[in-house]
C-alpha cells in the first residue's frame, strides 16, 4: 500500500494484478468509499461509472488512463476520497496526494 498525506488528508493506493490486468483502489480522507470506477483499456476511451453526487471520477478517469498508458495493461481504478464540507484547497490537496500515490506506484513499475 502507498500512502501520501496525514490525517484527514491521507490518500492510499492499493494495486492488484488480475491476470494481465491491473486493479487500483484509491481511497482517503475521512471516509473511504466507492465513489467511481474508471476502466482504461489499451487503445480505447476510458469508461466511468460514478455514484450520484460524487466527484471521485475526476481522479479515477485521469489516473486510469495514465496507468494504462504507462504500463500497457488494461486498468480499472476504483476511487473514493471524502472529507465533509471540503474547501477547494482541501480538494486540491487530496487530488495532489492521489496523483503522488500514482507517481510512486508507476516508479515501482519501472
Amino acid at each position: 500500500m502507498i500512502t501520501v498525506g496525514r490525517g484527514r488528508y491521507a490518500v492510499c493506493l492499493e494495486a492488484y494484478s488480475v491476470g494481465d490486468d491491473r486493479l487500483v483502489v484509491i481511497t482517503g480522507g475521512e471516509k473511504a468509499h466507492i465513489g467511481s470506477a474508471s476502466l482504461a483499456e489499451t487503445g480505447q476511451k476510458v469508461q466511468t461509472i460514478s455514484k450520484k453526487g460524487h466527484k471521485d471520477h475526476v481522479v479515477s478517469e485521469k489516473v486510469a488512463s495514465l496507468i494504462c498508458d504507462k504500463i500497457g495493461r488494461d486498468t480499472l481504478v476504483v476511487c473514493g476520497i471524502h472529507i465533509d464540507h471540503a474547501s477547494p484547497e482541501e480538494i486540491g490537496l487530496l487530488v495532489e496526494n492521489a496523483q503522488q500515490c500514482v507517481s510512486m506506484y508507476l516508479k515501482e513499475k519501472e
